[in-house]
């Protein structure tokens, strides 16, 4: 993880540039209870409806579920694998973010997490800024570096992409459709 003095700007910068070259959206905001905020008006303006959640330590922080169930948006956390394929927009917490590619990481040990990341049009992809690293290799170093490897370890730049129709590039076959990763300043660890 990097250090207080080691999150230049140019770290989401470069990580948001390359995300929106494959046709990612990515957006920022300072604190845990700014999500929801940014959220509701983003869920209004696309006509979403209906989302799953993967509890997370940042949903919890800023409230997430019970905001967005405020604003009249219907929040589905359990029997995920049954609603996954019918929500809208799925949200998860991923681990680390790669400026140089623009790529998240998920650490899907956890199945609802997976699924509401592959299934629904839209996934919210939520990450802490603290966790940009600059490169892959150091990406790899935090994954070799956690107790134990994690039996599913997943790589996600924007939305799914595939060319292997007459190598016609299509969008969303394989999963969603648009992909928003939205950065939180503010850092949030289990159990805060």
């Amino acid at each position: 993880m990097l250090n207080q003095g080691e999150r230049p700007k140019n770290l989401y910068e470069g990580f948001r540039e390359k995300l929106t070259a494959m046709a990612g959206e990515c957006s920022r905001v300072r604190r845990a209870e700014d999500i929801a905020a940014f959220l509701i008006p983003f869920f209004r303006e696309n006509k979403i409806r209906t989302v799953g959640l993967a509890e997370s330590p940042l949903t919890r922080a800023g409230g997430l579920r019970e905001r967005l169930q405020g604003a009249g948006i219907k929040v589905t956390t359990d029997n995920i694998r049954q609603a996954a394929p019918g929500v809208e927009a799925g949200i998860t917490q991923l681990k680390w973010g790669i400026a140089e590619l623009g790529t998240l990481v998920q650490i899907g040990t956890n199945v609802d997490q997976r699924l509401l990341s592959m299934l629904p049009p839209l996934h919210v992809a939520l990450a802490q800024t603290s966790e940009l690293v600059p490169t892959v290799a150091e990406a790899l170093r935090l994954i070799h570096s956690l107790p134990e490897i994690p039996g599913f370890v997943g790589f996600i730049t924007g939305p799914s992409r595939t060319a292997d129709i007459e190598r016609v590039l299509t969008i969303g076959v394989h999963g969603p459709g648009r992909f928003l990763a939205l950065l939180v300043d503010e850092d949030v660890r289990e159990g805060e």
